[in-house]
């Protein structure tokens, strides 16, 4: 019964992550898979789909079986995360969680080693109790991710409030071509003043291409404010809120004042 328990409680993370993806809009997910068939928007709904029908496998099939199901799921998790790391992920949906990093790969190779044990064990096949667990593992999942995205709405609502308190005289913005919020940004960029435009670059990011150090960890879009030296000032910027807030925090000059492209230097 307590094998039971364990496996079934690998299947509460997959639930949520797959119920996130398949009811999330994928225009308002930070996908880090910009090329291949996961590529945004099918790829969360593919993803979405695979992680929900192995946590339905997990707590209906009964034995050995439903263990076999949760340790393919974390394998293809954790190589996921180390091929993912150091870059964002909307593993459950939502676009403001941390970059993957060893914490991330962590936990997936210890539900993976956990899926396992219980392998070799041979879990019963009790199904109310997989259920139950299940239900709570999820539950327990998902107060944990809500905790997260409340508190990294807080820390970005505190950043944006702080603002620069150095003098920004442009911002150089990166992007990518599938970006479904760069999109976003650049209608709202399109509708600010002509000055204001001007003083914004932008760069596009190619597929494979990474993002300058200081930049580096970051989703896309993401921001860097330069100073009148042309060298970046203050802490660099990711999303369209905290994007659009640094540029209304551009300095307006003659627009023959503003650093060029070429002219803004980045480490």
């Amino acid at each position: 019964m307590l094998v039971d328990a364990v496996t079934a409680a690998l299947a509460g993370p997959l639930i949520v992550a797959g119920a996130a993806k398949l009811l999330a809009s994928p225009g308002g997910i930070d996908w880090p898979v910009r090329t291949g068939p996961l590529r945004a928007p099918w790829g969360p709904r593919l993803t979405g789909g695979a992680e929900a029908a192995m946590a339905l496998a997990i707590v209906a099939v009964p034995g050995r079986p439903a263990a076999l199901a949760a340790l393919l799921a974390y394998l293809a998790l954790t190589a996921a995360a180390l091929g993912l790391r150091g870059r964002r992920c909307a593993c459950f949906g939502l676009a403001r969680l941390a970059s993957v990093g060893r914490a991330h790969i962590g936990l997936d190779a210890v539900a993976a080693l956990v899926a396992a044990v219980t392998l070799a064990a041979g879990p019963g096949s009790e199904p109310f109790t997989r259920a139950v667990t299940a239900a709570a593992a999820a539950a327990v999942t998902l107060a944990a991710v809500l905790l997260l995205d409340r508190r990294a709405r807080r820390d970005e609502s505190a950043a944006t409030a702080a603002g620069c308190d150095q003098q920004v005289i442009a911002v150089r913005i990166y992007t990518t071509d599938d970006c479904p919020s760069c999109r976003s940004l650049k209608q709202l960029l399109e509708t600010m003043e002509p000055a204001r435009r001007d003083a914004v670059v932008t760069v596009p990011v190619g597929p494979g291409e990474e993002l300058p150090g200081p930049l580096s960890g970051l989703g896309v879009p993401c921001a860097l404010a330069v100073g009148e030296s042309g060298e970046p000032v203050c802490t660099p910027v990711a999303g369209i809120g905290a994007v659009k807030a640094l540029v209304d925090g551009i300095v307006i000059r003659n627009a023959r004042s503003l650093p060029s492209s070429g002219d803004i230097r980045v480490a």
